[in-house]
């Protein structure tokens, strides 16, 4: 089937007399050519990585984060300190202006999905516990019952987040943005899903209130999670009772302690009320953008374009 140019003659469609307007009234008010500069600013809250990230000089971004105020009336960045926050719209914005980034890049892509199915294939992953049990697994799901000849090797991160793509020895590594080191753009990246960190907590522990301040959690008997992926820095903080591997190693030690640990909201839900544990809500929400990051050469392989498909559909059903 082929398309022709607008205006085109084309014999084998017919019209309606009175055929709707393509783009609805909102999409006439805004260039759509924002899209990627908006979720760079909301994913990095820096105007300067911001740039770095799509590839455009720092005026260009500022230029773009202008126009974004004008047309939504809310400053989305705003000053703290030496950095910058998201104001509570900005916020809010973050999650659906990532879902509408996801379907894009899913409708430009789709022209291999649709027809392409390995036959064997070993895939490797790095990822963390985190991002195996809430993403990973589903996809596994996903897998057990079909025809494919595909295997999933699972790796954890190591300390160094960026080895294992530098060394091409996986196929997609899975990582918070947060976790990128600054002024690394070589690799490809397409964003998954978000969760937040959440404290928990012995569900028989009435010492703690209903919320927690996080540098709190530094003066409490807590558990620090050892693994690829930096933790939000506390202040001031001593050495932890325990060091655990993973956050679900970590989620069980506290059980029948009177520890505390930093994991994901997520996490949690799938098991942590199961096992005895409550949750405590931190009173400055902290925000993970899990990501996925593959070498450039790898780009336009219909098999890696197949497991991303797949990745970007299993994140798309976890909101």
């Amino acid at each position: 089937m082929s398309i022709n140019p607008a205006g085109a003659h084309c014999p084998n469609v017919t019209r309606s007399p009175a055929a709707p307007t393509f783009l609805h009234d909102p999409l006439r008010k805004i260039d759509l050519n924002l899209l990627i500069p908006l979720q760079a600013l909301l994913v990095e809250v820096n105007v300067t990585r911001a740039a770095e990230r799509t590839g455009v000089t720092q005026p260009a971004m500022s230029g773009s984060l202008a126009r974004l105020r004008r047309h939504f009336g809310d400053p989305l960045l705003t000053r703290n300190g030496r950095g910058m926050k998201l104001t509570p719209f900005g916020a809010a914005l973050a999650e659906p202006v990532g879902h509408a980034v996801d379907s894009m890049c899913s409708v430009l892509s789709s022209r291999s999905k649709a027809k392409f199915h390995p036959t064997t294939r070993t895939f490797t992953v790095v990822a963390s516990d985190h991002a195996s049990i809430v993403l990973l697994k589903p996809l596994i799901r996903s897998l057990w019952n079909s025809d494919l000849n595909v295997s999933l090797k699972i790796v954890p991160l190591s300390d160094d987040t960026l080895s294992a793509l530098e060394g091409d020895e996986c196929d997609l590594l899975i990582a918070p943005r947060s976790a990128w080191p600054q002024g690394e753009r070589s690799y490809e990246s397409c964003h998954l899903f978000t969760d937040r960190f959440v404290a928990v907590a012995d569900a028989g522990n009435t010492d703690l209130g209903d919320s927690i301040a996080f540098d709190d959690i530094a003066k409490l008997l807590h558990v620090d999670i050892q693994r690829g992926v930096k933790m939000p820095r506390i202040d001031g903080d001593p050495a932890p009772t325990v060091v655990a591997g993973s956050f679900s190693t970590g989620m069980h030690l506290v059980v029948g302690t009177p520890m505390i640990a930093l994991v994901q909201s997520r996490l949690y839900e799938l098991f942590g009320r199961e096992i005895g544990l409550r949750a405590i809500p931190l009173e400055s929400e902290i925000p993970l953008y899990e990501t996925m990051y593959w070498r450039p050469e790898h780009a336009a392989d219909p098999e890696h374009i197949w497991l991303r498909e797949k990745l970007r559909d299993v994140a798309r059903s976890l909101r």
